[in-house]
Parts: C-alpha cells; structure tokens; sequence
C-alpha cells in the first residue's frame, strides 16, 4: 500500500527556501572562531530557527547537496591564493596582534568567507610575520587582583555596560577635544556583545539614554533582568528607564532579590571591563597608531575647523565597520574554558545565547519583552528625534553633505586604514575649494 504521507510512515520535512539554508550555514561556519559548530549545536539551531528537526544522516545530505563548505572540506584554493587572503586581511593589523585564532576567526567572518585549516594558517603566519610571534609572547604577568567567578542563570540575566575610552582626548592626544569614545554592552552569561557604538560624548546621561532606547528596540524589544554599570552619573537616566521598561511588564521580579541594577566601580564591572582589552588587541593599537601617525606627520592640524570636521565625517564611519567587524568576530568566535570559570563556555557567544541549553543544561533565557509603545513614549521625554540625533552625530548634516560631494567628486576613492589619511587630505583640498560655501 502507499504511503501517501511519507517515506517509511514517517511525515514529509518541510524544508525552508535553499538560500536562507546557506545562509544559515555560513553562520554556522563562522562560529567558534572559524572552526564552525558541532553537528549537534547545528541540528539545535536548524529547529530554532526554522522549526526544521532532522537526523544527523539528513543533516550530511543537506550540506552535501547546498555544496556547503567547512573547515575540514574548505573551498579549493590555491596556496598563492590562501597566502594573498591572509596578506589582505592583515593589512589591517598594523600593531600585529592578530595570532592564528583571532586571524582564522577573522577569515573566516570575512565578506569572502574565508575558511582555512589551522595548521595551514599557521604556516602562512610562520612564513610571513614571524617576528609578530615573539612579539606577542607575553613574559612577564602582573599581579592580578583576586576575584570571585561570576554565575549568570541564562541569557539576559546580567548585563554589562560601559564606556571604553583609550581613544579619548588624553588617549589620543592629537588636539584639545577630539575624541573618538565608545560605548558597549555584553551579556555575562555567554560573553554576547549587544552593541559596541562610536558616540560623541559617553558621559551625557541624555545621550546614554538614547544608546539604550536604541539598544533595546533593535533586539525586538527585549531587556536584561539586571543592568550592571560603573559609578557614573551619566548611566542614572539608562537605569531609569530599564526600571521603568521592566515593572511595567515583569512587576512579579521584585527587589532586593530581582534588582534592576547595580552599579560598580570600572574595576569590578569585569565582563566588561574585560572585553575592552581584547578589543585593544584586536582593533585598537592598530586603528590608534594609524590615527596618532596623521598628527604626528603634520596631515591634520586639530585647530583648523576643516580639518577637524572631515577627521569625524572619515574616521566615524571607518572605525565603526571595524567595531561591527569585531562584534561579528567576537560573538563568533570560541569562548575556552578556564579554570573556576562558572559562567558558559566552549561555544561561540551566538551559540550560547540562542542555544543555552546546549552549554549549561540548567541555563534559562530570562529575557523580557517590553512595549514598543512605551519606548517610543520614553523616547519623545528624551528629545525624541532631535534628541537622539544629537546624541549620535559627530558632525553638522551642512558638513556631512559638503563632504560627501567633495568625495564623490574625487571619484570614491577606497578608505582603509592604510589609506585613511590620504583620502583625507584630499577631501581637505576639495572642500577648501568650496570654503565660501562652508562659510
């Protein structure tokens, strides 16, 4: 008799369209820095996100017919070709503190997707920055202070927020008042950073205001149980309206046992804290060095206004692809174990914080979805519009639109790193040609 329902009495699988397949491996093989997920973490995250619930045989042909390639069956590339990826990517490591996890990891969340055995890109390294190898070797430790191993029930019960500011005024020290500070928030559990933002002035409690409105409606209107911050007056108007956010829809978590926040000095907000160094490793003493190089060669003199307002308009936007580029990497790559670590490890933060599970069987998403509606009306009693427009812009829109057409009509040259100053100092020379019009 037929079986009209399926193979074997079993029901026929409803597979999603092929593209959003591929496109879900590739995510996939980006995570845990470059070497991809497990068979079962993959199986997990198929169910949750496309209610697809297949065996591990029928994940095999899957991936077989997309022509989806991994780590250990990578596309074929010649070995000159694999040479010049690495090459391209680590033009962007001027300080060379890019080791082989970070620069696979880094490949691998590439527009070319880049996925390359470890042994192989070691070799490469070998053969082309041997002297960054000794340099990264690490000596001496310092003393580190005692601390005790934090423990979060799931996604979204501690969030950490902060200002990192190695690229403020004093950091850079290339002219009174230009800055470049950032602000960010991760989540303790499984180390996902939500957000890392270039702002003009991350000590303006109504600016901070405006980054968390933003932060919260971007993830689906989702908040954290708890916001952890440092000391600072200007974190006062975020913590209001998470307050505000959570007991109008979650008045059941009740302080002292459910609190709203804490606040903590800089020093002991460490999931955090801790991150920013990475973040100096792996984008900062690059981008810095390349930023103080323009100064000191004489290219941008701070007190000229041109000068000043084309540093924003071309850097801003450089430096906040490079942060989106290390929060991709980052919430992709393989966070270890270490020793009396309590809180998740051994997959890729992205893994942990859609899957728990799949890392600590006890782990509980304590998410809470808040009002759109109430957001929007928290927004409007902080400016709206006009109010958050001021909180994120660098430059005037007169300006940016001066700028842009200077750039354009010097052919859209591309701005890299390595390029950066150059573009700049013709964009500096177009637009004094237009100084009646700035004027």
């Amino acid at each position: 008799m037929v079986n009209a329902a399926g193979l074997n009495g079993k029901p026929v699988i409803e597979y999603p369209p092929d593209d959003l397949l591929i496109d879900a491996f590739n995510q996939y093989a980006r995570e845990n820095s470059g070497a991809g997920l497990g068979v079962e973490d993959q199986l997990a995250r198929l169910e949750l996100q496309f209610k697809l619930i297949i065996e591990k045989s029928s994940l095999y042909r899957l991936r077989k017919r997309l022509g989806i390639e991994s780590v250990r069956k990578p596309k074929r590339r010649t070995e000159i070709e694999l040479r010049q990826v690495v090459v391209d990517l680590k033009a962007g490591d001027v300080s060379g503190g890019w080791g082989v996890t970070q620069t696979k990891g880094r490949l691998a969340n590439s527009k070319e997707h880049i996925l390359i055995p470890r042994d192989t890109l070691r070799l490469i390294l070998h053969d082309e920055y041997e002297h960054e190898f000794d340099n990264r070797f690490v000596g001496k430790k310092k003393k580190l202070k005692h601390r005790v191993p934090l423990k979060a029930l799931g996604p979204y019960h501690q969030e950490h927020s902060d200002g990192h500011e190695k690229m403020s005024e004093q950091g850079l020290n290339i002219g009174a008042g230009i800055h470049l500070p950032i602000y960010g928030s991760k989540d303790q559990f499984g180390a996902f950073v939500h957000a890392l933002l270039l702002m003009p002035n991350v000590r303006n409690a109504q600016a901070i205001a405006h980054y968390y409105l933003d932060l919260v409606e971007n993830r689906g209107c989702l908040i954290s149980m708890q916001l952890t911050t440092d000391m600072g007056n200007e974190v006062n108007e975020m913590h209001k309206i998470h307050q505000a956010l959570r007991d109008e829809v979650a008045p059941e978590f009740v302080p002292p046992q459910w609190p709203h926040s804490i606040k903590e000095s800089s020093t002991d907000n460490t999931p955090i804290e801790g991150f920013w160094r990475w973040l100096r490793n792996g984008e900062g003493h690059s981008t810095k060095m390349t930023i103080q190089s323009g100064a000191a060669s004489g290219i941008f003199l701070p007190h000229d206004a041109i000068h000043r307002q084309t540093f924003y308009w071309l850097w801003v936007p450089l430096l906040q692809e490079g942060l989106d580029r290390f929060r991709e990497y980052w919430n992709n790559h393989k966070l270890k174990n270490s020793k009396g670590k309590l809180n998740a490890a051994g997959s890729s933060p992205r893994n942990m914080l859609l899957n728990p599970t799949s890392v600590v069987a006890t782990a509980v998403d304590v998410s809470i979805r808040v009002n759109r509606d109430s957001i929007h009306r928290l927004r409007e009693a902080y400016g709206g519009a006009a109010g958050r427009d001021k909180a994120f812009r660098f430059v005037s829109r007169e300006f940016a639109a001066e700028a842009d057409g200077a750039y354009v009509d010097l052919g859209c040259p591309a701005i890299t790193l390595l390029t950066a100053w150059s573009v700049f100092e013709q964009v500096v020379a177009e637009l004094n040609k237009r100084i009646d019009v700035l004027e």
